[in-house]
C-alpha cells in the first residue's frame, strides 16, 4: 500500500471516528457546549399558549361575507399575494379537480363577475418557460398563497413599511414581467 492511500484512510479513519463522537453526544462534545434549556410550546407561541390548543386564538371576523362586500385591502409589497376580500368557507376544499375560485376568478370570467383575474404567472409554467392556457397546477390551491382578510388583531408589532415602483402595483402583478429582473442570460 503506498504511503499517500495510508495517509488517506487514516484521514477518512479520524473523520468517521469523530463524526461518531459527535453523533453519539449530540454534538454537545464537539462543540463544548451544555445542555441548553428546552422551550416549552407555549414559550415558542406567539399567542402565548400551547401550540396545539386554541382556547386563546382570536376568532376571526370577515369584513362582509360574500363577495363584493369588502373593500380590498392594499398588498402587503409588490407581487405579494393579495388577501382574498370575502369568507371561503363556502369554495373549500380547493382541489385540482374542484376550484371554485375560478368560477370567478379565471381570466374568462373575471369581467363578467366584476372581480380580479387570476394574474398571468398563473397561467404560465415557469420551469419549463411555456406560456399555458389553462392554470398551472402548480398553482390550484389558492389558499396556499391567499388568505381571506379579517379583523384580527395583530399578534406581534409590524414595522415594515413597503416598496411599490408604481402606484398600480399596489393592486396588481406584474411578476411575470419582471421575474428575471438582475439575472444574466446565458
Amino acid at each position: 500500500m503506498s504511503r499517500s492511500s495510508k495517509l488517506v484512510k487514516q484521514i477518512i479513519t479520524l473523520f468517521l471516528l469523530l463524526l461518531l463522537i459527535g453523533c453519539s453526544t449530540g454534538g454537545n462534545a464537539v462543540v463544548g457546549k451544555k445542555d441548553s434549556k428546552t422551550l416549552s410550546d407555549t414559550e415558542l407561541s406567539y399567542r402565548h399558549e400551547k401550540l396545539l390548543e386554541e382556547s386563546e386564538t382570536p376568532a376571526n371576523t370577515y369584513r362582509g361575507t360574500d363577495p363584493g362586500e369588502n373593500d380590498r385591502y392594499q398588498r402587503s409589497f409588490e407581487n405579494a399575494p393579495p388577501m382574498i376580500p370575502h369568507s371561503v368557507e363556502d369554495y373549500l376544499p380547493i382541489t385540482k379537480s374542484e376550484n371554485s375560485c375560478l368560477g370567478c376568478h379565471s381570466p374568462e370570467e373575471a369581467e363578467d363577475a366584476e372581480t380580479t383575474a387570476v394574474p398571468a404567472s398563473h397561467l404560465y409554467d415557469i420551469r419549463r418557460d411555456k406560456k399555458l392556457t389553462d392554470l398551472n397546477y402548480a398553482n390550484y390551491n389558492c389558499t396556499l398563497c391567499h388568505i381571506p382578510q379579517t379583523d384580527a388583531p395583530d399578534l406581534i408589532r409590524n414595522t415594515f413599511k413597503p416598496f411599490y415602483r408604481t402606484e398600480k402595483s399596489k393592486s396588481s402583478s406584474n411578476l411575470l414581467d419582471i421575474l428575471n429582473e438582475g439575472t444574466v442570460n446565458k
